[in-house]
């Protein structure tokens, strides 16, 4: 099976579904172009309607977190690792913001929340 038959977006989409962290892709403007299942039950939203929306949305702000470190980033640097807490829900995570740059230009940010404590469904 050749590389590129393996690694289809359907599938990569199904390995992150899979994963209990909440996983957040915005670009360098902010808007949410992709979030997995966990982020979606964790957030109490559903994906279709985060999609093309502001990722300090679901924080309830209107503009981007006072700490946030996406804009701070150079290439090749320490990655950043904030707490946060979920409005809707009252999960406490670690936040980990993975920024993605081509040709020296920040493109894409990868947020991955790892929850403080395990999260028990109802």
């Amino acid at each position: 099976m050749d590389r590129s038959e393996i690694y289809t977006e359907k599938l990569m989409n199904m390995i992150m579904d899979a994963v209990d962290d909440m996983i957040i892709i915005h670009d360098s403007e902010h808007t949410i172009i992709w979030m997995n299942r966990s982020a979606e039950r964790a957030f109490a939203v559903h994906v279709e309607e985060m999609i093309g929306r502001k990722c300090y949305s679901l924080f309830g702000h209107s503009n981007p977190c006072i700490d946030c470190t996406v804009n701070n980033f150079s290439p090749g640097g320490p990655k950043s690792v904030l707490r946060r807490t979920i409005p809707k829900t009252g999960i406490e995570c670690d936040c980990t913001t993975i920024p993605y740059y081509e040709e020296g230009k920040l493109r894409l940010v990868v947020q991955k929340l790892t929850p403080v404590k395990p999260i028990t469904p109802e």
